[in-house]
């Protein structure tokens, strides 16, 4: 929940957006805004920022920066520490939470960020044992998604150590995507 005075911050149902203090101003000093973002049951959330993106470079993010982890929490494990030039890349929550906090320090200040934020549904799915059978009626079955809606779906097989997995695809319909790891 960030304080009036460090945001402009839109929610909608679907999610939103929000930016550091003044954007697209310099951001003033001394800043510490958190942001905590809440998907609805059974979705996580996607972040993305947009151009111009800026944030005073230094050595680990040490002085401005943002920090974002995936869970509800400062504590909650840390996703990544963000600063300098370059907006960072699509960042996704395993859960239904995000907290985020924009850091400034006393000098040196920057343009700041605009960042968009929306809802997917979570599709994962966690095999073991000596065989299984992965399905995609299984998206529908288990309600990961309402129908004709389109979906990003993990499923996970876990093997014994030291086991190899034999995968076939007996019917498969689409394009097989390069960062795809069989």
């Amino acid at each position: 929940m960030a304080s009036s005075q460090c945001s402009d911050w839109v929610r909608t149902s679907n999610g939103g957006h929000f930016t550091s203090p003044n954007f697209p101003n310099l951001y003033p000093p001394n800043q510490e805004c958190v942001y905590i973002l809440e998907a609805a049951p059974r979705q996580r959330i996607e972040l993305t920022f947009d151009e111009p993106y800026y944030i005073e470079p230094s050595f680990e993010c040490r002085f401005d920066h943002l920090e974002v982890r995936d869970g509800p929490f400062g504590f909650s494990p840390l996703i990544d520490r963000y600063c300098g030039p370059k907006s960072p890349a699509l960042i996704r929550s395993t859960g239904r939470f995000m907290w985020i906090k924009f850091t400034s320090d006393e000098e040196i200040e920057g343009g700041g960020f605009k960042a968009k934020y929306s809802f997917i549904p979570d599709c994962q799915f966690e095999l073991s044992g000596a065989d299984g059978i992965v399905r995609s009626s299984q998206v529908e079955q288990e309600e990961k998604t309402k129908p004709g809606q389109a979906v990003d779906c993990i499923w996970t097989i876990k093997a014994t150590p030291n086991a190899k997995a034999l995968i076939s695809l007996v019917k498969y319909k689409g394009q097989v995507q390069k960062n795809t790891i069989f």
